[in-house]
């Protein structure tokens, strides 16, 4: 290679450079980086943290996703915060990090700091019962909920890795982060899955959905409205509040009889904070239900060899990322459970051509 085109390569790499920063799951330093891919940044970040060369390392984002793929990685904005988790080890809870931030926020309510480590390590839905309670007083006494801009508003900005210049256009990026989770998160499930990974056949038509459900989601903006409360399809009023849609199998929120959780994350910081401990749950199980039948109807459109059916995408991609199958919900309300009630549609499952 001359010296020439080595001077071109090192220039294209360094255009494809992002600066991101790497933690462990103690998260007791952040460190920069600035790396190109997936792959860089594990050999970069583990040199930095401190892990053992050859040691198994997986990357995951604050809200535990797990960035496993290097298309997902491109999609990360500059300065995310990326966690290296090593087997056997976990990733500090939501709780934790609200405890952490909350402590610093000089709540009254939360500054006998001693016990309050205790408090969030028992019953943590009861518990943040308490901090909803909390926040909706500070809601009250507030008047900045309806500012948008970092200028009008610097406190709700505060402790954010982020560009985004107003509420609404951080929300819409946060909402986007959601959506991707699902798409990469699914992705990953289904190519890992024995019968897909075994079967070209098979990938085949799974890689097919996935673009499309790519293409789509592109169109759609990866549904960052959801959250934004200056879009059309924002699961929020006009001044950004959001109500639980409850327990899957109930139809609405029945927290304390009448009451439902209300909370609006644009009117403070902390109430932002523990907005992020809300759910989009998929009342039609992604990973118990809507996978599988993904699975099966690839299997079955494989059999053809794609001349007389496809998988019906447009199902599909209804049921893992809009507001058809996704629904909002408080921590108090997310049922792990099993949804042994709420199936995919047979009959739907695949269109002929």
């Amino acid at each position: 290679m001359t010296r020439k085109k080595i001077e071109h390569k090192k220039t294209l790499n360094k255009v494809n450079l992002k600066g991101f920063k790497v933690t462990d799951v103690d998260r007791k330093k952040l460190i920069g980086i600035a790396s190109s891919s997936l792959e860089d940044i594990i050999i970069k970040g583990s040199k930095k943290l401190n892990i053992k060369s050859g040691g198994e390392v997986t990357v995951h984002l604050n809200d535990g996703t797990h960035v496993d793929s290097e298309e997902y990685f491109d999609t990360l904005p500059s300065q995310t915060v990326l966690i290296f988790k090593k087997p056997g080890e976990n990733i500090i809870t939501g709780a934790d990090l609200i405890y952490n931030v909350l402590k610093h926020a000089n709540i009254d309510v939360l500054r006998a700091a001693g016990q309050v480590q205790q408090f969030f390590d028992d019953k943590i839905k009861e518990k943040l019962r308490v901090l909803s309670s909390v926040v909706e007083n500070l809601e009250e006494s507030s008047d900045r909920t309806l500012c948008s801009s970092r200028e009008e508003d610097p406190d709700w900005f505060a402790g954010l890795e982020t560009n985004a210049k107003t509420k609404e256009s951080f929300m819409f990026r946060r909402s986007q982060d959601r959506i991707r989770g699902y798409l990469y998160k699914s992705q990953s499930d289904l190519k890992k899955n024995p019968e897909v990974l075994n079967n070209a056949s098979v990938l085949k038509v799974v890689e097919v959905s996935f673009s499309a459900f790519k293409d789509l989601l592109r169109k759609d903006a990866y549904f960052g409205c959801y959250l934004d409360r200056s879009e059309t399809g924002a699961m929020c009023n006009k001044e950004g509040e959001f109500a639980c849609a409850g327990v899957w199998k109930n139809g609405k929120c029945l927290y304390e009889g009448r009451r439902m959780h209300l909370i609006n994350p644009y009117s403070s910081r902390e109430a932002r904070i523990i907005f992020s401990t809300w759910n989009l749950d998929h009342c039609i199980e992604r990973s118990r239900t809507i996978l599988p039948s993904l699975l099966w109807a690839s299997k079955e459109v494989a059999l053809t060899c794609n001349k007389q059916q496809a998988v019906n995408n447009s199902y599909f991609y209804n049921l893992l990322f809009t507001a058809a199958n996704l629904r909002l919900v408080h921590i108090v309300c997310h049922d792990k459970g099993k949804h042994d009630t709420a199936n995919c549609d047979k009959d739907k499952l695949i269109v002929p051509l």
